[in-house]
């Protein structure tokens, strides 16, 4: 039978893990939340949250995206063109449609509500999250271009970068983004206290 001497041993081996705990614990709230209250249909015209329509920040985002991997694939001249206004196609009559859950705008959700929830101070938390907003930007667009990539040279292989491996890395990043905050920013401004 557990003592109370043996529960609180436990819970002092368990206190270094107590900011994962609360981390896995919010990213998993902001995705439920975003799943129940959040429609966005990848192929919805509109994006609601509890039936209002938000679908303006999604279109912006949007059509950046298209502008940004736009350039980098002109950059690197990978024959393409966009269709529709959301869609790439390529030389080998492949496409992707950058459709709502391409934006990114989910994962900037969750992003900021984890930093949101951590230790730390709110005037060190906003700058923070406005900075990890932008790393979550570019992390999508380096996605989507590097997913175009592969399915304008490797079709077969896009189901598995697409699906699997970008979606992985992409919450591998904020997970160490996380990191960086509660171990340099959170810490850092513990000392200055």
């Amino acid at each position: 039978m557990l003592t109370k001497a043996d529960i609180k041993q436990y819970a002092t081996r368990l206190t270094p893990f107590k900011g994962v705990f609360i981390f896995i614990v919010v990213m998993m709230a902001a995705n439920w939340f975003w799943k129940i209250f959040v429609h966005d249909g990848n192929y919805d015209t509109d994006v609601t949250f509890l039936g209002i329509n938000i679908t303006g920040p999604f279109i912006f985002e949007q059509k950046e995206i298209i502008r940004v991997v736009s350039l980098v694939f002109e950059l690197f001249n990978i024959p393409f063109a966009v269709s529709h206004g959301t869609m790439f196609e390529f030389a080998n009559r492949q496409s992707s449609e950058i459709a709502w859950g391409c934006t990114g705008l989910k994962q900037a959700f969750i992003f900021a509500c984890i930093i949101a929830f951590s230790r730390g101070p709110w005037k060190h938390k906003w700058w923070y999250i406005l900075a990890g907003l932008l790393v979550v930007h570019v992390v999508n667009v380096l996605r989507i271009t590097v997913v175009g990539v592969v399915l304008s040279h490797d079709p077969e292989a896009f189901e598995i970068v697409h699906s699997y491996f970008f979606k992985y890395i992409f919450y591998l990043i904020i997970f160490l983004m996380w990191v960086m905050w509660e171990e340099y920013f959170f810490k850092k401004s513990l000392q200055k206290a």
